[in-house]
């Protein structure tokens, strides 16, 4: 059973820990703010608006392919 208290690590902390295993310490474990905390916030911000516009592709392709459906019905009745 998943538990919800367990810390994520992203893959950027990964990246973090290999360039600095001690920057990395210092931001996870003492909660020293990173020098770059707006470019983070400019990543993150980006990372999800990509994902609504990946999501929001796959709805409009459903609803294209609906759309197809319907007209070749409509075609044929006619």
């Amino acid at each position: 059973m998943p538990r919800d208290d367990r810390p994520i690590i992203r893959a950027s902390e990964l990246g973090d820990y290999e360039f600095c295993a001690r920057s990395w310490w210092l931001r996870r474990v003492l909660g020293w703010p990173s020098r770059y905390q707006e470019r983070l916030d400019r990543g993150e911000y980006a990372h999800a608006a990509h994902g609504k516009a990946v999501a929001n592709s796959g709805r409009l392709i459903t609803l294209g392919l609906v759309l197809v459906v319907v007209g070749l019905v409509l075609a044929v009745l006619a």
